[in-house]
């Protein structure tokens, strides 16, 4: 059923970005990746919004995934799409099978990703979820997502997919961006930085079984910075809204799957300016776009609250602690610690107990940091970074400049900068967005430099296209080598069965609930396996509840 589902959700996907660029946004682009991620947006306001009054069962969902095929069959020709994008798109689509096939998904997704996906499929979005698992506080717009893909005949096996369709959109636009003639004799720095992102989006972020909740973040902040880069550097072209639309989408979307990453909102204000400065008749505020932009960032602030009293958990600053389900003070103090602690490497196993107040301060950490981390996964990365750098000075740099272009990127560039020092000193893991920040610091000047030495040299559109291939190569190439890996370890045979394997203790917080509603009420009961549960649970509407700290 997977592969049945897995076209058909993409073409509703596809369906609602044509309904909101042409009914709704007014955004005028022919490019089958801007009208996905378009989609993707539509359907988080979509989601955001019912699940405070209906749960995301088979029914609602397979009624969403219709409605969203409605709009591709009847809105697809008004597009008029050129066939060789229709066939980049599904090219895409085809290779990436390999990649949704998971035996072993990430380690956070028994934890708490798969169960609360599972209360929304279930009931209305419980109030105070955070009381169940601390993991529940920290929520990610993937997860409502992922409820809409609870569909007849396959049940639970979708939950993992949302990532995949946010790689196929991304892919397609780089690979646009990459191979369109005009980009590669007039802007050939955009034409390196986009090759370079693929590689790190197919090579480096390979295994979905580690995406979790960040990488999908890194990839579309990644995605936004090259178009970001490109824009503020074209000026063959009138200077209009659509794109601006697209970048505002873009950074909602980034911020809905990891509030963290609200610093990229720095790269956006220059943006902004620049617009403004070129087309004072463009309309920055009161435009529906912005409106609608505002209204999930304020679902996902308002999800937040409901989880745990905090509007950015875990900062003290932004919490409610009087409120019944609140989290409790102490509760929040400890994970922000926690977390800290974490990604600066004070906690993991053979780690050194250290004091974690003390130790996450004044960079009490950064010794342990380098000898634990730093020389182990951050060195990994840099040194895969510097040779990918190596092999694009050997494509593409010829021995003497043959023009200086100017072009403008410093200024952010150092804020690029600005958000990497951030990181660094609040929280230094690569999962928690290094990837990409280093990336860019490395690729951007890269790019440009390779720009200055790069005119008119020999073959080079065959040199891109033989390393396009490269890149497909290897990604299949090392997706077939971890399912052999996980036949071995594993027992998962994707000619058997596609389905993920699920613990059965990653259905328990479903089940704490159930075990306190009798006749859709309160364990009135009182029995036992009721009193076992902490902390409680209050019916307050039609299959809607409240989870109570004790």
């Amino acid at each position: 059923m997977i592969f049945i589902y897995y076209p058909l959700i993409l073409l509703s996907i596809l369906g609602y970005g044509f309904f909101a660029s042409k009914k709704l946004l007014n955004i005028q682009s022919r490019n089958l990746g801007h009208i996905g991620i378009v989609g993707i947006f539509l359907l988080l306001l979509y989601s955001y919004g019912t699940t405070q009054f209906f749960p995301h069962n088979k029914t609602f969902n397979l009624i969403t995934l219709m409605v969203g095929l409605c709009f591709f069959i009847f809105l697809f020709k008004k597009f008029d799409f050129p066939k060789k994008d229709i066939l980049i798109l599904f090219t895409i689509m085809f290779f990436m099978i390999f990649f949704i096939l998971v035996g072993k998904n990430h380690d956070d997704f028994h934890y708490y990703h798969f169960p609360y996906i599972l209360s929304l499929i279930e009931y209305p979005h419980p109030i105070g979820l955070g009381n169940l698992n601390l993991g529940f506080n920290t929520h990610s717009s993937i997860f409502l997502l992922s409820s809409l893909l609870y569909l007849p005949g396959i049940d639970y096996n979708l939950f993992h997919l949302y990532p995949v369709y946010i790689n196929i959109f991304a892919n397609f636009i780089l690979l646009k961006l990459v191979l369109k003639k005009e980009i590669l004799n007039k802007y050939i720095f955009v034409t390196f930085l986009s090759l370079a992102s693929l590689i790190l989006i197919n090579i480096f972020f390979y295994r979905l079984g580690e995406y979790g909740t960040d990488r999908s973040a890194m990839v579309l902040t990644v995605l936004l910075f090259v178009n970001v880069l490109f824009f503020i550097n074209r000026h063959d072209v009138k200077i209009n809204g659509n794109l601006l639309k697209l970048f505002l989408i873009l950074f909602t979307i980034i911020i809905s799957l990891k509030v963290f990453y609200i610093t990229t909102a720095i790269l956006l204000l220059p943006l902004i300016l620049y617009v403004y400065q070129k087309n004072k008749s463009i309309k920055l505020f009161f435009n529906l776009t912005l409106i609608l932009c505002f209204i999930l960032f304020c679902f996902v602030i308002f999800t937040n609250f409901i989880n745990s009293g905090c509007l950015l958990f875990p900062e003290q600053k932004t919490c409610f602690f009087d409120f019944r389900w609140s989290a409790t003070q102490d509760t929040v103090e400890y994970l922000r610690i926690h977390f800290e602690n974490w990604a600066k490497a004070g906690s993991g196993s053979n780690y050194q107990n250290l004091n974690k107040e003390d130790y996450i301060v004044n960079f009490n950490w950064l010794n342990n940091w380098f000898d634990k981390y730093f020389f182990n996964k951050v060195s990994d990365f840099l040194l895969s970074l510097i040779f990918v750098a190596l092999i694009f000075l050997l494509l593409f740099k010829r021995s003497k400049i043959t023009k200086k272009t100017k072009r403008t990127y410093l200024f952010l560039f150092f804020l690029l900068f600005i958000i990497f020092l951030i990181w660094f000193t609040t929280h230094p893991s690569l999962r928690y967005g290094g990837y990409h920040l280093i990336f860019l610091l490395v690729f951007v000047p890269l790019s440009m430099l390779l720009e200055d030495f790069s005119r008119n040299i020999k073959n080079l559109e065959k040199k891109i296209t033989i390393l396009v291939t490269i890149i497909l190569i290897i990604f299949v190439g090392r997706n077939i080598n971890r399912l052999v890996k996980e036949y071995k370890i594993n027992s998962y045979n994707p000619m058997i069965t596609t389905n993920f394997p699920v613990n059965d203790s990653s259905f328990r917080l479903s089940k704490a609930i159930k075990n306190y509603i009798v006749n859709r009420n309160v364990c009135k009961k009182q029995s036992d396996e009721c009193k076992k549960n902490i902390p409680s649970i209050e019916y307050i509407h039609k299959n809607r509840f409240i989870i109570i700290k004790k």
